[in-house]
């Protein structure tokens, strides 16, 4: 593989570019789903680190994984989420507490059991998103 002169891979700076140009451009149930794939992949590296006896990346992952979540919660639109806001709130925070205890314990299987649980929110949010494209397709094509 070939480094550019500044010393960064030239795959890796397009990856960032399409990966910037992708949350400039997308609606928020875009974002939204995006920030859940970020907090999975950063959920299963630090459980991965646990088991492989690194724990200043599991740290990191966790920590970063927690940023997402407070993201999250600090996304939250009480007015006109509701009931949903309010639930997700506690779903968030209940999170940001197991990743933070399961992180000190050294406790992988906490960390998979917030993943399920991201996995089965990135779900409905997937849908959600499919379903608001489907809608505008619809629109277009009127």
């Amino acid at each position: 593989m070939t480094i550019s002169r500044r010393g960064r891979d030239p795959y890796r700076v397009v990856a960032e570019n399409y990966r910037e140009s992708e949350v400039l451009s997308a609606t928020p149930t875009e974002l939204t789903v995006l920030l859940y794939e970020q907090l999975l992949a950063d959920l299963k590296a630090a459980a991965i680190s646990l088991r492989s006896n690194q724990p200043e990346i599991a740290r990191n992952k966790s920590q970063h994984a927690s940023d997402v979540l407070l993201e999250l919660l600090n996304s939250l639109n009480f007015d006109l989420g509701g009931e949903v806001s309010e639930r997700l709130d506690a779903i968030y925070r209940y999170m940001l507490s197991t990743v933070s205890k399961a992180v000190r314990a050294q406790n992988p299987a906490s960390l998979d059991h917030v993943s399920d649980l991201v996995d089965d929110l990135l779900d409905a949010w997937r849908t959600v998103r499919d379903r608001s494209k489907g809608m505008e397709m619809e629109v277009v094509g009127q």
